[in-house]
């Protein structure tokens, strides 16, 4: 089958939770290719790769393995190195790489569109993150009891599901059957406000037709990097992607942006995301204190897990100021914005606003 005007062959790069059912999804596909000649690399962070030995299990196809690291960081040049040869050693139409469960994305993309020897060959495509619809609710849910809070590959499993939904074109919410009806509304309303511009499916077993996921011709490096919520919040595109009165859904889900030039009170402000509000699932940006002037301090927080700190120094045409944005259930907007504000240093303490204690981290 013809896969496009030049001769690169096209990518798709399927993320997802240890399991979320990658490897149920990369097992349909080599099983119903659409008249489509699929290669396949299957990453796995231990010593044998059990993804691989799956897919292998099931199916006449070749399947690569890259075991015992991630392709987003340990194993990038061998990533590199393996889909160069396979490109230059068989002829195929698709190329379908199923990253680790604790992969990052957006590292493994840039593999796909910067580094000249895989983009004389291969044109990233199509990024698919499924997602554990149970997981991600169960994760997200304030009642839930976490063990220890720990992902198997040491990130938190928050931050994991996050990041893998912010960064795709085409969302699966996989094992929906798993979740109540109105559970799994809220789900999908939650992710959309994550990520506005992926293409969104309900399903079980990742049923889903190759079509779907293979030579979509979706991929937009530029449009995928913004279209986390957060981002199109920060950049002011937010309403204009959504068809609701007030910010705000048929299940309470939504979002806003904070925005002050008067720094915080190191102090106060780090009591106060000790605290936390209720409903607040996602906050990202970045944040002026007055101990460091001339700082860049980020928040990023995703469900329970959260980090404050430095990500940088002001630039000389920047003002500086607070932006963050927050994403939740029911959130009390006017609550938040009120506790922030009095976070902030009063008129008196902007006399000597370096002056008070700083219990943020130094890098």
């Amino acid at each position: 089958m013809s896969t496009g005007s030049d001769d690169t062959r096209p990518v798709t790069l399927v993320s997802g939770t240890l399991g979320a059912g990658k490897t149920t999804l990369v097992n349909r596909i080599l099983q119903n290719q659409a008249g489509y000649d699929v290669a396949v690399l299957v990453n796995d962070m231990g010593e044998i790769n059990v993804d691989a030995e799956l897919v292998a299990g099931s199916t006449d196809e070749d399947v690569i393995d890259l075991t015992n690291g991630c392709i987003c960081c340990r194993l990038r040049d061998d990533l590199t190195d393996e889909v160069v040869r396979l490109a230059d050693e068989r002829a195929f139409d698709c190329l379908l790489v199923e990253a680790s469960g604790v992969s990052e994305p957006f590292p493994v993309a840039k593999t796909f569109v910067e580094e000249d020897e895989v983009t004389d060959r291969y044109r990233l495509d199509t990024m698919v993150s499924v997602l554990d619809a149970y997981g991600f609710w169960k994760e997200f849910d304030p009642e839930t009891t976490r063990p220890d809070g720990q992902h198997p590959g040491g990130r938190e499993l928050a931050n994991v599901l996050v990041d893998q939904v912010e960064f795709c074109d085409v969302l699966l919410l996989n094992k929906c059957d798993l979740v109540p009806d109105d559970a799994i509304d809220e789900v999908e309303a939650v992710a959309r406000e994550l990520q506005l511009r992926a293409s969104l499916y309900r399903t079980t077993y990742a049923d889903v037709s190759p079509e779907t996921v293979l030579d979509t011709g979706l991929f937009d490096f530029d449009a995928v990097r913004r279209s986390a919520g957060w981002k199109r919040q920060l950049a002011g595109e937010h309403e204009d992607s959504h068809e609701r009165a007030d910010g705000e859904d048929d299940h309470g889900v939504s979002s806003f942006c904070y925005e002050s030039t008067r720094p915080f009170h190191p102090e106060r402000f780090n009591t106060w995301i000790d605290e936390w509000p209720s409903g607040v699932y996602r906050a990202k940006g970045f944040f002026l204190l007055s101990t460091r002037p001339e700082t860049v301090m980020g928040l990023n927080r995703a469900g329970p897990s959260v980090t404050a700190g430095p990500i940088g120094e002001w630039r000389a045409d920047d003002e500086p100021a607070t932006r963050l944005v927050f994403i939740g259930t029911d959130v009390d907007e006017a609550a938040i914005r009120e506790q922030l504000d009095d976070c902030l240093l009063t008129d008196e303490e902007m006399a000597d606003a370096d002056a008070f204690s700083d219990p943020f981290p130094t890098a």
